[in-house]
């Protein structure tokens, strides 16, 4: 996660290389494992900060969708979606915009256990490729942070998902941005908005790690991947104590479509 607020970077596509290679390298795994412990959803092999407790949490919110869709939007390489639709009973649909994680999404999915009715495509937070009104319930994880129009995200997303559905996602959340009203201009009524346990301590415990491993990493991931956890590690540290990881449940009203909203720039 490098941090998207004033000077650092916002490119979409700046961890392809580490979703590439993140598989190789059981430094960065051990890592996180150190900094979670038994909270590591290891199982899941996420890229991020989820937890066990988020994905559990996440699926809690995700409202009663058994038997329908579940749409995972910045789904990376996969697994923390699939977790959640086999808890839940669903089918998923994964986008993401870096090619590289929905190639290794579809290699996950067809080795899942129990097995799952995914699909993984390559999309965006305001062009996802999916239907109108095709999902019982839009999750995200760590992802939203990087998409630059956040209203027209959340657009998206209002028009994706069926009347009452619910959309679940952890971001981080700088003073000037308020998720909630502009949730609520999306049509969404805001059911919970609340910081992750302990976020913060464990965060800064794996940038700690990256840094005192820098040259195993590199080893196993290549020059690129590390050289990009390293900046994150670097530039991302000064922020967080004022810019709190959050999980946010939104419900779309019942005349909510999303498109008839134009959409604004809102930086984060």
């Amino acid at each position: 996660m490098t941090w998207a607020v004033g000077e650092f970077s916002q490119e979409e596509d700046r961890y392809a290389e580490v979703l590439r290679r993140q598989w190789s390298s059981d430094t960065l795994r051990g890592i996180y494992r150190d900094a979670y412990g038994a909270d590591y959803p290891e199982e899941a092999d996420p890229f991020g900060f989820v937890t066990r407790t988020d994905l559990v949490r996440i699926a809690e919110l995700c409202g009663h969708v058994r038997g329908r869709r579940l749409a995972d939007l910045g789904c990376g390489r996969g697994g923390p979606g699939l977790e959640v639709a086999r808890a839940l009973g669903t089918s998923l649909s994964g986008v993401d915009v870096v090619e590289a994680a929905v190639l290794e999404a579809r290699t996950r999915a067809s080795a899942h256990e129990p097995a799952t009715d995914a699909r993984f495509e390559v999309g965006s937070f305001e062009a996802t490729g999916l239907g109108t009104g095709s999902c019982a319930a839009v999750m995200s994880v760590d992802a939203l942070w990087m998409v630059w129009d956040k209203p027209a995200a959340f657009a998206e997303v209002t028009r994706i998902l069926e009347p009452g559905g619910h959309f679940v996602f952890t971001t981080w959340e700088p003073a000037y941005l308020d998720h909630r009203a502009l949730l609520s201009e999306a049509g969404f009524e805001v059911l919970v908005h609340e910081e992750t346990p302990a976020w913060l301590s464990r965060q800064l415990a794996v940038y700690r790690g990256i840094l005192s491993h820098r040259r195993e990493l590199a080893g196993e991931m290549g020059q690129t991947a590390a050289a990009t956890l390293i900046a994150e590690a670097r530039e991302t540290r000064s922020v967080l104590a004022t810019t709190p990881r959050v999980l946010v449940a939104a419900k779309k009203g019942a005349e909510s479509s999303g498109l008839s909203r134009r959409p604004r720039r809102s930086r984060a």
